[in-house]
């Protein structure tokens, strides 16, 4: 992604729902998972971006962030980020209780090996969370900005998550209520040039619908009887098996 538009994200991404719940949601799976007071899981996120997942977390947990991208402006947790790519991270093989990839493999030219690449920083038995963009037909000039090279559909995800040997507690379509909206606006835009001065991504929604979309994207997220067949995410609760190393 271009520095450009990582000053974007980070102008909205404390308050924006798509942000917010992503942080949420996996903060929600960590305190089931991770029960224990007398304990203090190690969690790292692959491609940190600005760190506030990282900041957010490290009340709670042993949390580092790694990316290539580091501003000392906007970039949080300066003490607990690294420079780095995502396919060739300096973490130990085994390390991390869990890892994170929220909106990142869709820009690699290889996803597989940096989920490969999560997946052996990853302990045995520990937890991966991924959120993605879904499914092809929303395709838009915002995709090409933030540099994307793919939106996943279910059946692709299954399959690469299943070559990087990781196994699937919970993999749904999620941002599913404003499918159709942003579909349709992204359609004007690229049709008629609608909204291309100052695109929807980069603004928080008013206050009513930004509490909406979070609630219904949270659900999506944690409930697992909550399952739609589209959606403008994927997101994904895997887990590492026991016997890879």
């Amino acid at each position: 992604m271009e520095d450009k538009e990582i000053y974007l994200c980070s102008l909205v991404e404390k308050d924006h729902f798509f942000y917010r719940v992503r942080r949420d949601i996996v903060r929600s799976w960590l305190q089931k998972i991770f029960p224990q007071k007398n304990s203090t899981p190690l969690v790292v996120e692959a491609g940190s971006g600005t760190g506030i997942m990282i900041e957010e977390l490290g009340e709670d947990y042993e949390a580092f962030g790694s990316d290539l991208f580091f501003d000392p402006g906007i970039s949080l947790p300066v003490n607990r980020f690294i420079r780095a790519d995502v396919c060739r991270m300096p973490f130990a093989e085994n390390m991390a209780d869990a890892a994170l990839a929220l909106d990142l493999i869709e820009h690699l030219p290889d996803d597989l090996a940096g989920l490969q690449e999560i997946a052996r920083i990853t302990k045995p038995g520990g937890y991966v969370f991924i959120n993605v963009p879904a499914l092809p037909l929303l395709w838009s000039d915002w995709d090409q900005a933030v540099g994307h090279q793919r939106r996943y559909k279910k059946q692709e995800m299954q399959k690469l998550v299943k070559d990087a040997g990781l196994e699937t507690i919970l993999l749904h379509y999620a941002n599913s209520l404003p499918f159709f909206p942003i579909l349709i606006y992204r359609w004007f835009r690229s049709t008629f040039g609608v909204g291309k001065k100052q695109r929807l991504e980069d603004r928080v929604p008013p206050q009513l619908i930004n509490r909406i979309l979070y609630w219904a994207f949270f659900q999506e997220g944690t409930k697992k009887w909550v399952s739609l067949p589209f959606g403008g995410s994927l997101f994904a609760v895997l887990r590492k098996k026991s016997g890879n190393n």
